[in-house]
Parts: structure tokens; C-alpha cells; sequence
């Protein structure tokens, strides 16, 4: 229903009209609260409230702007330019972040999800070279080389690594070879334990 089609609208239980208002209301994402006003249309006789599918979402965005400024969390253009500097996939990306489906990769680059303050830091440590290997061992696979990095070079670290640490990753067909992007599997984050939560931008509302 869109907005136009609310304005002076009967409510037929009362015999009033709908007019737009304007509420404030607690909108919570991955553990983080923003106040906003959210715009509606209230009967002028008993007072019902209605809202459309565009003043919800307006709403929405308003906190999530309001979220990650004051946290000061990396941006969906950020995200997108650091996954694309270090050559991964968006799979691989979930990877390194304890298996998170590629699916709120993809969303945080459209902006559709929010990442908590946590897994916002967790992005910024991947910027070091040394956790991304870290961490790609750990997950079972090899991190492409960097635009200009022979590939050998990138595979002779993480296997040096995989020495040190006197285990071996075993590799499957699906594994990354040459940059490649590999088959992630796709946990439902309900289903990941400790993993860290994925945040949807179409949380619960509570006035």
C-alpha cells in the first residue's frame, strides 16, 4: 500500500480518517539501539496507527546510518573495496569470519545487513596479511595471491605456516587455486553456535 493512498482515509471501525504523524521509536539491530522518528498515519478520532512498507524502511535506514556512525563501523562501499583489494570472494571472506555465509557478505556490500561492532573488528584485523593466513589455514584453504603476488609465493607462506604449526590442512576439489573463489558452506546463522550473529536491517521494532 503505498503512502498516497493513507492520507484522509477512512477507518471504517470509527468513522475517523487517517492523516500522517510522525512517532519516535527504538529501532535494535546486532545488540546496538538507535532513536528515530518513523513517520505514520494515525486516525484523528481513535487514534489506530498504520504504516507503510516505505515509512518502516525510511525508518530502518535512519537507524542504521545512526548505528554505524556512532560506532563508527565500516561502510558497505569499505567492506566491498577491502574484500576486492585482497583478491577474495565473498565466500572466502565468510570464511575467515568463522564461516559466515556468503549471503551476509553480499548483504553488507548492499547494505541490506549490518555487521555488529564485533564482527566490524574482526574485518579491520584482516587488513594485516599475517591474520588473513591465520585464518585461512585455520578455515582450509589458500589465499589468492595480491594483484602483481606470484601464486607460489602465496601458497609457500601458508604452507611454511602449516609446518610451524606442525598440522596440515586437507585440501578438497572445491579448495582455491590460483585465486579461484571456493564453494562456502552455507551455515544458517541460527545454526552457528559461537559464530558471530549476522544482522538483519529488518529487525524488531519496539515503540
Amino acid at each position: 500500500m503505498s503512502e498516497l493512498t493513507l492520507e484522509g482515509h477512512l477507518h471504517r471501525r470509527c468513522g475517523g480518517h487517517y492523516a500522517l504523524a510522525v512517532e519516535e521509536v527504538t529501532i535494535r539491530l546486532s545488540g546496538m539501539t538507535a532513536k528515530v522518528e518513523r513517520a505514520m498515519y494515525k486516525c484523528d478520532k481513535c487514534g489506530d496507527k498504520q504504516h507503510t512498507v516505505e515509512q518502516r524502511e525510511a525508518a530502518e535506514r535512519e537507524a542504521v546510518l545512526t548505528m554505524r556512525h556512532r560506532h563508527q563501523l565500516l561502510t558497505a562501499k569499505e567492506i566491498k573495496q577491502f574484500r576486492e583489494s585482497v583478491a577474495l570472494s565473498t565466500a572466502q571472506l565468510g570464511e575467515l569470519l568463522h564461516g559466515l555465509p556468503k549471503g551476509i557478505v553480499e548483504g553488507w556490500e548492499k547494505g541490506r545487513y549490518l555487521q555488529s561492532p564485533a564482527v566490524d573488528a574482526m574485518l579491520r584485523s584482516l587488513t594485516d596479511r599475517e591474520e588473513r593466513e591465520r585464518r585461512a589455514l585455520r578455515a582450509g584453504f589458500v589465499l589468492p595471491p595480491l594483484p602483481g603476488e606470484a601464486v607460489t609465493d602465496s601458497a609457500a607462506r601458508v604452507d611454511g605456516a602449516t609446518e610451524a604449526d606442525g598440522s596440515s590442512a586437507p585440501a578438497s576439489d572445491d579448495d582455491t587455486r590460483g585465486g579461484s573463489p571456493i564453494d562456502a558452506t552455507m551455515v544458517p546463522p541460527e545454526d552457528a553456535g559461537t559464530r558471530p550473529e549476522p544482522a538483519q536491517v529488518a529487525a524488531g521494532v519496539q515503540g
